[in-house]
């Protein structure tokens, strides 16, 4: 337990120091507006993945709020690359100061926004690749689960035959004891 409590914290500490470099990023690159909108965009996507674990925790059958903030949470990442792309890309490149100016707080340089872009570009493909591979082992997962009780519904024995209180089955026959009959045979009506 210890183990996987160290697993989380490693996987906390991670998303914490990449909340605090980008919102560091944003704040001393005076992109505090575009930072504001991913912040929220971000969050709207966590708050999504909180809801859906805490329906997830009332009743187990709740699983289709995952698939939504599943949904989600690519389409937050879509957002934040466009957005970034239109903002720094496009916005910054048209913008008449396009100078170093360290006293006025302007870094408005094309190596300076394409590095905005590339760790933006960076970073949302990051969070894509690890999601998409705990949606695909979590299908996996899911899939062995369904062939295992497949094999299990299977390899169940048949019923065995009960015992009839007059009589006894002998290889698929039903034998009298004592000589009397098991059934009263029914006369056929004329």
């Amino acid at each position: 337990m210890f183990v996987i409590f160290q697993e989380e914290i490693s996987r906390q500490l991670q998303y914490i120091c990449l909340y605090l470099l980008h919102i560091a990023a944003a704040y001393m690159l005076n992109l505090s507006r575009v930072g504001v909108v991913l912040l929220f965009l971000q969050y709207v996507s966590e708050l999504g993945f909180h809801i859906a674990r805490l329906f997830y925790f009332t009743d187990e059958n709740h699983q289709k709020m995952f698939d939504l903030w599943a949904i989600g949470f690519v389409f937050t990442r879509m957002v934040t690359l466009t957005l970034m792309f239109l903002a720094v890309g496009f916005g910054l490149a048209r913008s008449e100061n396009q100078g170093l100016d360290w006293e006025m707080g302007n870094f408005n340089t094309v190596l300076i926004r394409m590095t905005v872009l590339l760790l933006i570009s960076l970073t949302q493909s990051w969070l894509l690749w690890k999601f998409i591979r705990f949606q695909l082992r979590r299908w996996r997962d899911f899939r062995h689960e369904q062939a295992v009780r497949k094999k299990a519904a299977a390899k169940q024995p048949l019923r065995p035959m009960k015992r009839d209180s007059l009589g006894h089955h002998e290889n698929g026959v039903l034998k009298a004891e004592n000589g009397a009959s098991p059934r009263v045979k029914k006369l056929k009506s004329p």
